[in-house]
């Protein structure tokens, strides 16, 4: 198993008594809608780094709840691990990079995202949704 290497976050955000996913276009493809996520830096938690890759890329600050769960794959030769994070839409914190951005519903989500992973994410993390936030006791 390839030591952790990236981070990432499926941020949502509460409109009525819905979860709305924020899904952005691919750094160097915008037809390809995916999760954010980006490399650790040395001494930076994976909660860290998935929190300033969400806003680097989005725009959107956000904070962490719980693991999702994590993928390995290749990139530039290299053996990678990501982990995802669950995270909750605090406010709009910058312009982010030049990436198109979404909130999506949970079928919107599905339909836009490129990957089976990101799928099987999505899924993971909308079954977390409801229990998360009840523990903080902000459920719909």
């Amino acid at each position: 198993m390839a030591d952790l290497t990236h981070a990432g976050g499926i941020v949502i955000q509460i409109e009525g008594d819905s979860p709305r996913y924020l899904v952005v276009t691919a750094k160097n493809d915008f037809e390809r809608w995916v999760f954010p996520k980006g490399r650790i830096d040395p001494g930076e938690t994976p909660e860290a780094a998935a929190e300033r890759e969400v806003l680097e890329e989005s725009g959107v600050q956000a904070k962490t709840l719980e693991s999702v769960g994590a993928t390995e794959f290749k990139k530039d030769g290299q053996e990678s691990r990501a982990e995802f994070f669950l995270m909750q839409f605090l406010r709009n914190g910058g312009p982010g990079e030049d990436r198109k951005r979404r909130w999506c519903s949970y079928e919107e989500a599905l339909d836009l995202l490129s990957s089976d992973f990101n799928r099987d994410l999505l899924r993971q993390a909308r079954s977390l949704v409801t229990k998360v936030l009840r523990l903080q006791g902000s459920a719909p």
